[in-house]
């Protein structure tokens, strides 16, 4: 008999100690995700649109990765002798976010890219021209709508900061720093 209730006793203990156990303390805080992103802004006084990609993983909501944009539009000048030169704007870097009140479906994303990036002119013969290159930072502010727990799709507003280590040809340094919105649509264990 007193096997019996020691054996009863174990399995009740165990029981109540497994039971303390609540589902939400194994749930990971950790994730990752993929990006397509589009961002529209001013150039030289045009409407520019950039695109490009990222992605990264989710650390107790903190979000870390990398991201790549580049200008999708076609810009051109013309030197003296009326040649003619095309515009190629590409920057990537470290981007980091953290969502605010990401309990709720619709909630704010607050991001900060920063990036190096380079410029460059491409005449009528393909010739290119190293046009420059910066560093950049980009501050933003959306809102992000979360679909389904793998879907979010976000819209929201930046500045993006060039700072140029020379002075480009054909543009002054501040054609590169503006104002503007950005879409994105994003995949991932959030």
């Amino acid at each position: 008999m007193k096997k019996l209730f020691a054996v009863i006793l174990t399995i009740f203990l165990s029981i109540n100690l497994f039971s303390q156990v609540d589902e939400r303390d194994y749930s990971d805080e950790s994730g990752g995700f993929g990006c397509i992103m589009t961002s529209f802004r001013l150039l030289d006084g045009q409407l520019a649109v950039f695109s490009g990609g990222g992605g990264g993983f989710i650390v107790k909501d903190m979000r870390i990765g990398v991201f790549f944009n580049g200008l999708t539009n076609s810009f051109s000048k013309n030197d003296t002798s009326n040649i003619s030169y095309k515009l190629g704007c590409s920057y990537g870097g470290i981007w980091l976010g953290y969502p605010l009140w990401k309990d709720n479906q619709t909630h704010l994303i607050a991001d900060m890219k920063f990036s190096i990036g380079n410029t460059r002119l491409i005449n009528t013969s393909l010739l290119q021209i190293d046009n420059g290159m910066f560093f950049g930072f980009t501050p933003s502010i959306g809102v992000e709508y979360a679909a389904s727990e793998i879907l979010m799709f976000c819209a929201g507003l930046e500045y993006h900061y060039s700072l140029f280590t020379s002075d480009p040809d054909y543009y002054t340094r501040s054609s590169f720093s503006s104002p503007g919105i950005y879409l994105s649509v994003k995949l991932g264990m959030f």
